[in-house]
């Protein structure tokens, strides 16, 4: 019995390794067909620059605490103590230690104002 499986894991193997017969050669006439790859992995798309940002090369400043805090605007994010980051709000973060957003904390944005309302509202009871 030992040598019926031998020879049947023998007999496998040997399928597994036989190798495949080669391409037929196109007809005359037509252009073989090519083998295809698949594209390279394209890089994602350019962010637009947000109108609010002076351009390239622009220097933000800003005093916080007594001290100027200057920040140069460069093609990919923005130059800050011989660092290259991401966002402003990264910078406001580790210059005041809490979340800002970047564009009011560098003066680019104001906050909206709240609507005020006319006449102050009715107290309850009052007529």
């Amino acid at each position: 019995m030992a040598a019926k499986s031998t020879k049947k894991a023998a007999s496998k193997k040997a399928a597994k390794s036989t190798p495949k017969p080669p391409a037929k050669p196109a007809p005359k006439g037509k252009p073989a067909a090519k083998a295809t790859t698949a594209p390279a992995t394209a890089a994602p798309p350019a962010r637009e620059r947000d109108a609010r940002l002076p351009r390239p090369g622009g220097v933000l400043t800003r005093t916080f605490q007594g001290k100027e805090i200057k920040v140069q605007v460069l093609d990919a994010g923005f130059g800050y103590e011989g660092k290259t980051w991401r966002s402003l709000s990264a910078i406001a973060k580790a210059v005041t230690g809490t979340s800002w957003n970047g564009f009011l904390f560098f003066g680019l944005q104001t906050r909206a104002k709240q609507p005020t309302d006319a006449a102050p509202a009715a107290k309850d009871g009052a007529k």
